[in-house]
């Protein structure tokens, strides 16, 4: 776990709530899908789920897996007032075409899109990038509990 010293909690979004484990090989819309279906409940009454899926996949183009094997699709509504976000834990993980890494660890972030939060949905991407290296991806794919893969995330 990293110091949260700039109010970028990683335990505000990863609960035993926001961890979803897929079987098999799903490919990377596959797991976008799935990831946006348990963000859908979380964010439902804020965004539109017409609004939020258009929007995913929209930008969900744009997100590169990085060389450590994470892959972190994001976006931003102004209608948010915090963050959210669902982890797909992939045991057996996917091939990324564009890059061809494996890619065994998913999590779509959402961020207010306000200039206040410019900053912070930075810090945040940086976070998840620091937090999710080899070592806890492996760790996590083995895992088959939510409670478990937040808590190993979160330190708590």
């Amino acid at each position: 776990m990293i110091r949260q010293s700039d109010g970028v909690s990683l335990a505000s979004i990863i609960t035993p709530e926001t961890v979803v484990f897929m079987d098999g090989t799903p490919s990377r819309e596959e797991v976008v899908r799935r990831l946006t279906e348990a963000m859908l409940p979380l964010v439902s009454g804020i965004i539109s789920s017409q609004a939020l899926i258009s929007r995913v996949a929209e930008v969900e183009k744009l997100n590169q897996v990085l060389e450590s094997g994470f892959y972190i699709p994001h976006a931003k509504f102004p209608e948010l007032h915090n963050f959210f976000g669902v982890l797909g834990v992939i045991p057996q993980g996917f091939d990324d075409p564009a890059t061809g890494l494996k890619v065994r660890a998913a999590l779509l972030l959402l961020s207010p899109h306000k200039p206040a939060y410019f900053q912070l949905h930075l810090n945040m991407l940086s976070r998840l990038s620091q937090t999710f290296q080899p070592e806890l991806i492996e760790k996590l794919a083995a895992l088959k509990d939510p409670a478990a893969a937040a808590a190993l995330v979160t330190g708590k």
